[in-house]
């Protein structure tokens, strides 16, 4: 196994530090978990259930940025890597609705983002430029929650909201990041625009999991 993995590794530098970022981003999500435990409830569930597909997806990241696959392995893998990026990013709003409207507003929603997450997923994937595409809807609905956790904060109606809405910020600086052509080197070690969305979403993480965790 060692040896078809040492054979099947990807030799760019950038792809290695990004599949590298996407396991760290993965263990920093299962974490955020951990961190959440307690008694069960709806809006600890979404949270958990958030920070699950995000552990999946830097798993499925780092297989496709770090081993040397063909064209169609890599392409039927993407697929379900954009599903469940999309996913999260649906569960992250219903969450930023349950926390300004209530639970049943959440629960109302949440049927509907969950359905239209997929087809998006597949539709960027037809479009040229489509995770350019896919990053405008991260952008739209990280922007929807800045504006709900900002007001909440403002309000002092939910603890926690001030560090959720430090925490959106940074991720949606991570998001402008992915899609530059933005690269760097820290000691000898180059990071693409990937890998250095993967590093600032980590600090984005312990922002948002306090939060969470403060207004439960």
């Amino acid at each position: 196994m060692k040896q078809w993995i040492a054979d099947h590794l990807m030799t760019d530098p950038r792809e290695q530090t990004t599949a590298v970022t996407d396991l760290a981003l993965a263990g920093a999500a299962l974490l955020a978990i951990r961190r959440l435990r307690g008694p069960a409830g709806w809006r600890r569930r979404i949270w958990q259930a958030a920070f699950a597909l995000l552990a999946a997806s830097g798993v499925l990241g780092a297989i496709v940025h770090g081993l040397r696959l063909s064209p169609s392995t890599r392409e039927r893998l993407w697929q379900p890597l954009n599903v469940l990026l999309a996913l999260i990013i649906a569960l992250f709003a219903t969450a930023a609705v349950s926390d300004r409207w209530g639970e049943r507003t959440g629960q109302r929603v949440l049927p509907a983002l969950a359905l239209a997450a997929p087809g998006f997923a597949w539709l960027s994937r037809r479009l040229q430029r489509g995770f350019l595409a896919f990053i405008i809807y991260e952008l739209v609905a990280m922007v929807s929650a800045l504006a709900i956790y900002a007001d909440l904060a403002r309000r002092r109606q939910l603890p926690g909201a001030d560090r959720m809405t430090l925490g959106i910020l940074v991720t949606i600086a991570a998001a402008g990041i992915q899609t530059s052509s933005l690269e760097v080197v820290i000691g000898e070690i180059p990071f693409d625009h990937n890998g250095l969305f993967h590093l600032v979403q980590l600090a984005a993480l312990p922002l948002l999991v306090e939060g969470v965790r403060k207004s439960l």
